[in-house]
């Protein structure tokens, strides 16, 4: 599964929910019984990412996948990482350049690399961490994106980035990418509050049934976990359990979905 994390605000979740269901990938095996394998493409340029995933080489990455002149394999930019069955395409500043000189052939580079199955050896799972803004590079993830996680906050403004990537994601679909679909709205930090709650409501009214439940609840310790000890959740512990239990029930409502529709 080719499956694609993305938002239309910042601090929305969009990078912990992509290690997170890439780690859930690796806790699932395939029919054979083969533990399940992952890789991170990490299409955003501050490579929060890449940090936590700590690549055994940051000599080449994403950016040489989808450069003008010479494109690199994806096969080969992808590189172990510290988490046990997660490969990572690593981001660095250098991939901001992309959003300039991104080429119409390389913004198809993960479409196609997805469709001639380059990596099926390597990962049964690819997860992409999609950039905040909504331009070349993004677009270039959702050209190879399969299923679409969008990520925000219980919020006014979260709410209109989510809108902001649904239009967007659709407007991929029609032009380019008929196999993208809208998997599910994830709710990340939400706060028992009566505002919070209102607008949750207001966004499954507008949503429907692919706003998943529950919501991501704040936890405090999550940037701990992450951005400190690049730990997953469930190995950090410390009440992130929880947590980890959402990410890994919506990887496998995915993953049963996929396996019901072949």
């Amino acid at each position: 599964m080719w499956i694609g994390v993305g938002k239309g605000k910042g601090g929305a979740g969009c990078t912990t929910a992509a290690l997170e269901l890439a780690y859930a990938a690796t806790r699932r095996r395939t029919r054979g019984g083969r533990r399940r394998r992952a890789a991170v493409l990490d299409l955003d340029p501050q490579g929060n990412a890449t940090d936590v995933l700590e690549p055994a080489s940051r000599r080449i990455g994403i950016k040489d996948a989808l450069a003008p002149d010479d494109p690199l394999p994806l096969h080969d930019v992808l590189v172990p990482s510290v988490w046990d069955g997660v490969l990572v395409a690593p981001a660095d500043r250098f991939l901001a350049n992309r959003e300039a000189d991104l080429t119409p052939q390389a913004i198809t580079a993960l479409r196609r690399a997805r469709l001639s199955g380059e990596i099926d050896d390597l990962v049964d799972d690819v997860i992409i961490d999609l950039p905040r803004d909504i331009g070349k590079i993004s677009s270039a993830g959702l050209l190879g994106t399969q299923h679409l996680f969008i990520t925000a906050r219980a919020t006014i403004w979260g709410a209109q980035g989510a809108e902001e990537m649904r239009y967007t994601a659709e407007r991929i679909a029609r032009r380019g990418n008929p196999e993208l679909n809208i998997s599910g709205y994830i709710i990340s930090a939400f706060d028992e509050t009566r505002d919070s709650r209102r607008v949750l409501n207001e966004m499954g009214n507008r949503f429907g049934k692919k706003l998943l439940s529950p919501p991501v609840p704040r936890n405090v310790l999550l940037p701990e976990s992450l951005e400190s000890f690049h730990t997953p959740c469930r190995e950090y512990g410390e009440g992130l359990e929880t947590v980890a239990d959402i990410y890994q029930e919506f990887y496998d409502r995915l993953l049963e979905s996929a396996d019901d529709s072949r």
